[in-house]
């Protein structure tokens, strides 16, 4: 349905609306008052006839009763007329037969006869106030009926007049109204066919002229839009077309090419941009690959070094572990998962028995995890090796686990103690056999006593006896030498144990002052009164100490002295833990040596007189029982000061020690 049609069509509807309003209101006026007059005037009619034969009824004339009901009917518009007694019967009646013939029933309202087209009352014949009779009469309503029908008619007609020209007049508006309107319409269409640059006629100054005002310039708009539509299309498929051979470079780096030429860098847009990304990703990927190689060639190499590596991630899983690492716990790793964790490498470790010596594996396992960087411990590993381990965290990485066998540097370090206990055993020859000949001496100036009075016949009891003693005696001294000496030149078996300092101190005294006594060097020991036990090996521990007395001793004979003074001074259970001072009378260490005393084969004697290693196996032996040794210049010499923990601060640490990270070679690291 057209704009139009449908403009005419609401006109009419209107139009027919208020028409029908305006008959409906005319006709129920009109009918009203004709139907309210025509029952008036009926109630009139039987008032005035009431009156007229009241003087009939009252005396019962009836020929004057028909006489002036015959007259009263010859009105058209009565139907009938009847008087009735009071008591019903007919006294008289005229008019229609038909209506006569009807039951009489009263009608209230002009609505009540419609039904038979005419109005049906009655009305008493009183004269102050006796009822004489009644009067009933019939007044026909088509008369009025008619006039109500043929006003309805001619409002019908007035209406259809009405209307046709409502028609005329609103084809004529809805024709001038929709000719922009069909304008705006092809416009429309001629847009969506693809003409942008329609132009509509314009016509007025109406809303529907600024309508086609803001079509046409939207319009101009659109067909703007377009053209900067079209060469952005343009634009973006010149850069696509560019983007696709940037992806074919990147394509091809990524397939490793090896001269890869990328195009449009000198851009200054997006292709300029991505371009230069690219040479960027060219560039890390032969980064990459560089960094691959270099990671190749470092697996290659750790796989050639004999020290075991192994790198944990952040995450505690392995990241890579090489060929030494491999190849001596290949029993472990056949066991585990390809992503295992240095938790469960420990674990089953322990399960598989390959660490003997602990005891509490769980704390012993948490300890490790929680190992201070970069500190080296030796661990037992089953059967007989001994393994230097070290932990260290890696920012970015993980942590890095490094194990060097040093079985046979320990066995080697063994028998370096034992050679120098034996040489300083050599050393101490001359004031051992002076010790050893005062004892025998006296021994056999007694027996040869006790011979030439038995000789003489002068034994007495109580002489021998005496004698007897002393010989007894001195055979004790002697045997108290050559024990010190026999366990002193034993070899060290390898394990810690508790013992307590203060015998090792006495023994290791008895030892030396049997040398220093025929040098002219005396020897005192202070010790306090406190228990002092510590963990260790007692007879390298004694070996330490003799060095350090030895080492004094060289140092008084080199100072030119006619007499010297060794002491030592031990104070047990302090805050520091259980302190040993040396002290001697040498005249001190040049101040440029002494951070340089403890590395290995570092020595102040004349070359063919010391090897540099008494010290550094000194410094590695009181780091593997947990402790420190220093030097400081104090008076007219030296003084070494030694720290040891008490032995409970560390026999709780299984199978391992913390080791030194001694200067020099490492290979001396005890």
């Amino acid at each position: 349905m057209s704009f139009r049609l449908k403009t005419i069509l609401g006109i009419a509807l209107i139009e027919l609306t208020v028409m029908a309003l305006l008959i409906g209101i005319n006709q129920f006026a009109l009918g009203g008052s004709a139907a309210t007059q025509l029952y008036q005037r009926a109630e009139a009619t039987a008032r005035v006839f009431a009156n007229a034969v009241s003087d009939a009824v009252i005396s019962t004339d009836l020929a004057t009763l028909d006489a002036t009901i015959a007259t009263a009917v010859s009105s058209e518009e009565l139907t009938y007329l009847r008087v009735k007694s009071p008591s019903g019967a007919v006294l008289s009646q005229g008019g229609e037969e038909a209506a006569l013939a009807v039951p009489f029933q009263r009608d209230a309202d002009f609505d009540s006869a419609r039904s038979d087209h005419q109005i049906d009352i009655d009305l008493p014949i009183a004269v102050n106030g006796t009822t004489y009779g009644y009067i009933e009469l019939g007044l026909s309503a088509l008369a009025v009926e008619e006039e109500i029908a043929q006003a309805l008619r001619w409002n019908v007609i007035v209406a259809i007049l009405g209307m046709s020209l409502v028609a005329v007049f609103g084809y004529g508006l809805g024709t001038m109204l929709t000719r922009q309107l069909h304008w705006l319409r092809e416009g429309a269409r001629a847009i969506a066919g693809g003409n942008l640059g329609c132009q509509i006629h314009v016509r007025g100054r109406d809303e529907l002229a600024d309508t086609a005002r803001c079509f046409n310039n939207m319009a101009r708009t659109l067909a703007h839009d377009r053209r900067v539509l079209q060469n952005q299309q343009d634009e973006l498929l010149e850069k696509k077309a560019r983007v696709e051979v940037l992806v074919g470079c990147l394509r091809d780096i990524a397939g490793k090419r090896e001269i890869i030429e990328v195009p449009d860098t000198e851009r200054q847009d997006e292709i300029g941009d991505m371009a230069r990304a690219t040479v960027v990703f060219r560039e890390a990927m032969r980064a990459i690959e560089l960094a691959r190689l270099e990671q190749q060639r470092l697996i290659t190499a750790f796989d050639q070094v004999e020290e075991q590596v192994a790198i944990f991630g952040i995450d505690g899983t392995v990241l890579f572990v090489n060929a030494a690492f491999r190849s001596f716990n290949h029993a472990l790793l056949d066991v585990l998962p390809d992503d295992f964790t240095l938790r469960s490498f420990l674990e089953e470790g322990l399960d598989q028995g390959a660490f003997p010596a602990v005891k509490d594996h769980e704390s012993w396992i948490e300890e490790q995890l929680t190992r201070e960087q970069g500190t080296p411990r030796e661990i037992r590993r089953a059967p007989d090796r001994i393994l230097l381990t070290v932990q260290s965290q890696v920012e970015g990485i993980g942590t890095v686990l490094s194990a060097k066998d040093v079985t046979d540097l320990r066995h080697s370090e063994h028998q370096l103690i034992q050679a120098s206990k034996l040489a300083t055993l050599g050393e101490m020859a001359t004031g051992i056999a002076h010790e050893l000949n005062q004892p025998l001496g006296v021994i056999r100036m007694a027996s040869t006593n006790c011979v030439k009075r038995i000789d003489k016949g002068k034994a007495e009891l109580d002489y021998l006896r005496s004698k007897l003693v002393r010989m007894g005696e001195q055979t004790e001294r002697a045997s108290q030498i050559i024990n010190h000496m026999r366990v002193f030149g034993r070899k060290a078996e390898g394990v810690s144990e508790p013992f307590d300092l203060r015998t090792s101190l006495e023994e290791m005294a008895t030892l030396a002052r049997t040398q220093l006594h025929t040098q002219d060097i005396s020897l005192r020991l202070a010790m306090s009164d406190e228990p002092a036990v510590v963990l260790g090996e007692k007879v390298i521990f004694e070996q330490v100490l003799l060095n350090l007395v030895s080492n004094a001793r060289d140092a008084i004979e080199a100072s030119g002295a006619s007499e010297g003074m060794i002491s030592i001074a031990a104070e047990f259970a302090t805050e520091d833990g259980h302190v040993i001072e040396i002290r001697d009378t040498g005249g001190g260490v040049p101040e440029e040596f002494l951070d340089k005393l403890f590395e290995p084969f570092f020595t102040t004697k004349d070359p063919g007189k010391g090897t540099g290693l008494g010290l550094s196996i000194s410094f590695g032996t009181i780091r593997d029982m947990s402790g420190a040794i220093s030097v400081t210049n104090e008076g007219p010499g030296a003084c070494f000061r030694i720290v040891l923990p008490a032995a409970h601060s560390e026999a709780e640490g299984g199978d391992e020690a913390p080791l030194s990270e001694r200067p020099g070679l490492p290979n001396f690291a005890a």
